[in-house]
């Protein structure tokens, strides 16, 4: 009897590690870009620890590319049940890099999931987590720089 628990148990873990690799899809639709041109460039965080600085988190995927139309759609597949959060920015001049003030306020268009409001300057991971227990869709807006 011993031998059978075993062996219902193994094959029981055997089909859980097997399921976890089918992974969630995430459709992405960056919106309100005013301008054409320039590179996107975003990185999906692994946000399991939001205490953490949006720079130490684990990235879980990255990419960039031409902004051609005032909105974009992106999928990513293949990931995990977890807990995520999306942050990009629009380069403008080209250089790679998100240009900012002297005051670390970004001088060119940003964004992050759920759309937190950036009055108080950038939000924390926590403000922008958000849960993947399935495949969802998720639609992030283009926030600029306000004029003064």
């Amino acid at each position: 009897m011993y031998k059978i628990v075993i062996f219902v148990s193994t094959i029981l873990f055997s089909c859980k590690l097997f399921a976890v690799g089918q992974g969630y899809s995430l459709d992405i639709s960056f919106a309100k870009f005013r301008g054409v041109g320039g590179q996107l460039h975003f990185q999906v965080l692994d946000c399991n620890n939001t205490a953490l600085a949006w720079d130490d988190l684990p990235e879980i995927r990255v990419q960039n590319f031409t902004v051609t139309s005032d909105e974009h759609k992106v999928t990513l597949n293949e990931l995990p049940e977890g807990r995520y959060c999306l942050r990009f920015f629009q380069d403008l001049n080209g250089n790679g890099l998100l240009d900012v003030s002297s005051s670390s306020i970004p001088k060119e268009p940003v964004g992050f999931s759920n759309n937190p409001n950036l009055m108080m300057g950038l939000p924390s991971p926590e403000n922008s987590v958000f849960e993947l227990t399935s495949s969802k869709s998720i639609k992030v807006n283009v926030n600029y720089k306000k004029r003064r």
